[in-house]
């Protein structure tokens, strides 16, 4: 999940916090007399967190959390509490242990061959990711593009994440001449990172001593002035770029751009032409850019265009020319073209204008053609258009339902401005992810790469549909369908229903990885593409945020009812599972039509909206109140009281639930998850199990590595089979 509330506004709502706020547990104050504790020799009995209640008042409205202290990490009593549950969680599936290890044996084999590379050529090398059978992580590898030549490592990542429980290397870059590789980890899964580099003709590793980064990374001309983004403490949001010269120390390093504005994140990347350093100055709606000529790295940056609400732009340089995205005049986006010595919109002239409903995500420019990647009717395309004259090049598609974009391995492919070929990447509910090359001068779709997922899956196995449910303000939302042929029943199958609806990121109709296991076991698995993302373009996503936010939850309730109607589902064994946004999605349609599922999967769940959405210090928070809402502001904070999960928590009964956290994870804090667990476990009133555990060694995205997933994907699916028995 990615999430403007001033600094003083936030102030005067603690303020009051505290004023309203009832006696509770302090440095100076006994734990209440309520604090219940649990028998650890109890298999039925869950754990219960202790009670302390402190009230918050605003626009005239005040509620209590009893649960605010656990986001207190340094509070003994919130870990005790995360223990606790997790040893609650274990002691209640051992009774599923046979399963989960066969589904981990079957992920596991599974994962060590899901993985595809393919080459991609740059700075005269051609590069690939080569998977070891068994290894965790990858080698980039690469040889000189010309016949015989030998394979050089670049980074040995298996070989550097050597007694790391967790390693993330988010990204790396080589060097102009070819000769460094410069590389950022992250050693927690908190999104901050140690930059290093290595030498590529002695192999020797060095630490730049550069700490709290961002993973963007971007060398000058010059092969050893480095750029690079850090991370402002609490919030984690990339507010300062700086300049770092390889071999001296980071104590000596050029602050050159701060980022003051809470709602903006700074990115840093370069052009496809390497003439330029691109600045990106980013807000959910609004955007601006700074330019630096790569080979003058003590230069000032130079602005693009000026931001204004609402605006948002993004450049490339091929040429003479950028070419620029954007949303001005313009909802779904549209292309221009400016001249390189003077880009601002005054000088914008249109190239590709918008297409309503089909959205352009991004855009890749070459010296002869120009490619965009489009969402519209719950799918994503690849287009290409010649550069001299945009006559648009035709793309074949694998299959009509599915997943086309750009191949963009580490960052780098597709980065050679003189190919004529395109690597576009293709998956599908039937379609294990294929890498092709599309040849712009004849139209030609050649397969290169494919998953090793296509030796054990069998699409003919299968059947995938498209369907459409109504809304209760009668808008048609799609969903699409797939279940293994010969197994639907009378009275529909067991049935996961998933969702993700924010962001204006869609639920696209990929391959369903892990789900195939659920599949076989007699599943039907549901894809409900509600509104919040853009599978119909930037209405979509304009129709499920903000005050509209609601629409996502009764579309994910109307696709639910929908498989019901027509046949798919059984009403008795209906699923939804969701992670992050997806995680509030199933969590705010449980709070309204409970009864409609026999048990929810809710992963690293964003749902303790209200109070998170007031606390600007929070990691990313101030850069998402466009899509939740501000609730400084009456009417935003009536929407997001409204279906904030925790907030709506009830005195009735809740189906099972399977809930995950990472402590280490700064995109949805683990205090969210626990608070919810705690205050359902209290409030509702049925027997039905909640599981809750946290990883208590990674953050938003689990263990990193090809199988950091598998233990935890196999007792969801264990749990999920378990509960569909008959």
């Amino acid at each position: 999940m990615t999430r403007l509330v001033s600094v003083l506004a936030l102030a005067v709502f603690l303020l009051a916090a505290a004023a309203a706020a009832e006696p509770g547990p302090g440095p100076d104050r006994a734990p209440p007399a309520a604090t219940v504790g649990i028998d650890p020799r109890a298999d039925r009995e869950p754990p219960a967190a202790k009670i302390v209640p402190r009230a918050f008042e605003a626009h005239g409205v005040r509620w209590v959390d009893e649960y605010h202290w656990l986001a207190d990490r340094d509070d003994p009593d919130t870990m005790a509490y995360l223990a606790a549950e997790n040893a609650y969680a274990e002691r209640r599936l051992v009774r599923l242990r046979p399963l989960v290890e066969e589904l981990a044996a079957e992920l596991h084999a599974r994962a060590d061959g899901a993985h595809v590379s393919a080459d991609f050529v740059e700075h005269g090398y051609v590069y690939r990711r080569r998977y070891v059978p068994g290894a965790r992580f990858a080698a980039v590898v690469r040889r000189r593009n010309q016949p015989g030549a030998s394979e050089q490592v670049v980074l040995d990542v298996e070989a550097l994440a050597a007694g790391h429980k967790q390693y993330e290397l988010n990204n790396y870059t080589v060097s102009p001449d070819n000769e460094i590789v410069v590389f950022a980890v992250d050693f927690t899964g908190d999104r901050r990172h140690r930059i290093f580099w290595r030498n590529l003709a002695t192999g020797a590793v060095a630490d730049t001593g550069i700490e709290n980064a961002a993973s963007d990374l971007v060398l000058a001309a010059d092969s050893r002035t480095l750029f690079y983004l850090r991370t402002e403490p609490g919030t984690v949001r990339a507010h300062q770029l700086w300049r770092h010269t390889l071999g001296t120390p980071a104590a000596q390093d050029t602050l050159l751009h701060e980022e003051g504005d809470i709602g903006f994140e700074l990115g840093v990347g370069r052009s496809k032409s390497d003439r330029y350093i691109l600045l990106r100055s980013e807000h959910q709606n609004t955007s601006e850019l700074r330019i630096l000529r790569a080979d003058r790295p003590h230069e000032p940056f130079r602005l693009v265009e000026p931001r204004r609400k609402g605006v948002v732009y993004a450049a490339d340089h091929v040429g003479d020319s950028f070419y620029i995205r954007t949303n001005l005049d313009a909802p779904d986006f549209r292309l221009v073209r400016a001249p390189e010595d003077a880009p601002g919109a005054a000088n914008w002239v249109e190239i590709l204008p918008e297409t309503p409903g089909r959205h352009i995500a991004y855009f890749s420019t070459f010296e002869t053609f120009l490619a965009t990647v489009e969402d519209g009717e719950a799918g994503r395309t690849v287009r290409v258009f010649r550069r001299a004259d945009m006559r648009e090049i035709a793309v074949p598609r694998p299959q009509a339902l599915g997943v086309m974009d750009l191949y963009v391995a580490d960052g780098n492919a597709n980065r050679d401005a003189s190919a004529t070929t395109l690597q576009v990447r293709f998956n599908s509910l039937l379609h294990p992810t294929a890498i092709y090359e599309f040849d712009t001068r004849t139209g030609g779709l050649t397969l290169r790469e494919r998953s090793l997922a296509a030796r054990w899956f069998d699409p003919d196995a299968y059947e995938v549909k498209r369907i459409v449910a109504t809304a209760p303000d009668g808008e048609a939302v799609p969903a699409t369908v797939m279940y293994r042929k010969g197994r639907l029943r009378a009275g529909g199958n067991p049935t996961l229903v998933t969702g993700y609806g924010a962001y204006g990121w869609g639920q696209h109709p990929g391959f369903p990885g892990d789900w195939v296991s659920l599949i076989d076991r007699g599943f039907v698995y549901v894809l409900a593409h509600v509104r919040g993302g853009r599978e119909k373009g930037q209405r979509w996503h304009d129709r499920g945020r903000m005050l509209a936010k609601m629409n996502s939850f009764t579309d994910f309730i109307a696709v639910t009812e929908a498989v019901v109607a027509q046949g798919f589902a059984d009403p008795r064994r209906v699923f939804s599972q969701g992670g992050s946004a997806g995680g509030l999605l199933v969590g705010a349609a449980m709070n309204l039509r409970p009864e409609l599922y026999a048990g929810v999967v809710a992963e690293v769940p964003f749902v303790d909206v209200l109070t998170s959405t007031f606390d600007t210090s929070l990691p990313l928070i101030s850069l998402e109140l466009e899509e939740w809402g501000n609730p400084v502001v009456k009417a935003q904070f009536d929407a997001i009281r409204a279906y904030s999960p925790y907030d709506n928590v009830a005195a009735k009964a809740y189906p099972p639930m399977f809930v995950t956290a990472g402590l280490h994870d700064t995109q949805v804090g683990y205090q969210e998850p626990a608070k919810w667990v705690a205050r359902l476990r209290a409030r509702k009133t049925d027997r039905n199990e909640i599981l809750f555990l946290t990883n208590m060694e990674a953050g938003h995205t689990g263990l990193s590595g090809r199988f950091g997933a598998v233990a935890e994907r196999a007792r969801i699916i264990a749990w999920l089979v378990s509960l569909a028995e008959p």
